[in-house]
């Protein structure tokens, strides 16, 4: 909801003296009294958090999700463990920057699994297959590197019957997100969705937090938005970063299934920190 701006105290007295010559009765006695504009409600703050507070937030570097967040579960052995979802671009390396990218589906394994070799022989080194698994939502096959043990890459298809993204792009912050096809679509559904998507954005790094998940529901959509806040240093001035406080958002069609991703900066503020110090600063 846009908030009407209010007058300023000059514009309010040139008001005020407008009126007086129109109604000819600014000296007292019977005249028209002109009353100040009624102030306008602000909109409420999404979050709990202060400026203060998200910005050690963000300066601390943990924790970047609320408690409750999706936690993504990792295999015993490797001590390090990498997870990605193929896409369009890992099967054809002529593709330029301009093709639109997004995750692949399958409908089988076996189509999976050939697009999991094509771009294991495509990488700088190759990995080997040394597991496979899959659930509900996607095909998976675990790669290591013979003589490596910290290497481990969990690669991943979506299924079709799941999610299908062919019509997003990963290039864009927002737009087309692809169709949920997950029957039937609900609000913990989509949720965990956003949540899982979440991983694979640049906003799981340093320097971005999660302040709030959280949904909608209306009729025939929902919605689901994660309330993020991300740090630009340097971004107001040479001793003065720049936090902005974003709304990633997907919309569903509870019909179709049709997404949709929409990115709204919710306001910004700037802050330093100096010698484990941190404080807000306006430039």
């Amino acid at each position: 909801m846009l908030v009407p701006p209010r007058l300023s105290p000059r514009r309010t007295h040139a008001a005020v003296i407008a009126g007086c010559l129109v109604l000819s009765s600014c000296g007292g006695g019977s005249g028209t009294e002109v009353s100040p504009p009624t102030a306008q409600a602000q909109p409420a703050r999404p979050v709990e958090f202060s400026d203060l507070q998200i910005a050690q937030l963000i300066y601390d570097g943990t924790p970047r999700t609320p408690s409750d967040f999706f936690q993504e579960a990792q295999p015993p052995g490797p001590s390090h463990v990498s997870t990605r979802h193929l896409k369009n671009t890992d099967l054809d390396a002529t593709l330029t920057d301009s093709t639109p990218q997004y995750e692949l589906c399958a409908d089988n394994w076996n189509d999976a699994l050939s697009w999991s070799e094509t771009s294991a022989q495509q990488a700088g080194a190759y990995a080997d297959l040394v597991a496979t698994n899959d659930d509900a939502r996607f095909y998976e096959f675990g790669r290591s590197r013979a003589g490596d043990p910290d290497f481990y890459v969990r690669e991943r298809v979506f299924k079709c019957s799941y999610l299908n993204r062919t019509a997003a792009d990963l290039r864009l912050p927002e737009g087309d997100a692809g169709q949920l096809n997950q029957r039937p679509v609900t609000a913990e559904e989509l949720r965990a969705l956003a949540e899982y998507l979440w991983q694979f954005t640049t906003y799981n790094n340093f320097g971005h937090a999660v302040l709030k998940s959280s949904g909608a529901v209306s009729p025939g959509s929902l919605t689901h938005t994660l309330i993020i806040a991300t740090l630009e240093h340097g971004g107001i001035s040479a001793t003065c970063d720049r936090i902005d406080v974003i709304a990633w958002r997907h919309a569903d069609d509870t019909t179709s299934g049709a997404l949709q991703l929409d990115l709204e900066t919710l306001w910004s503020f700037g802050a330093r920190e100096s010698g484990g110090n941190r404080e807000l600063c306006s430039g």
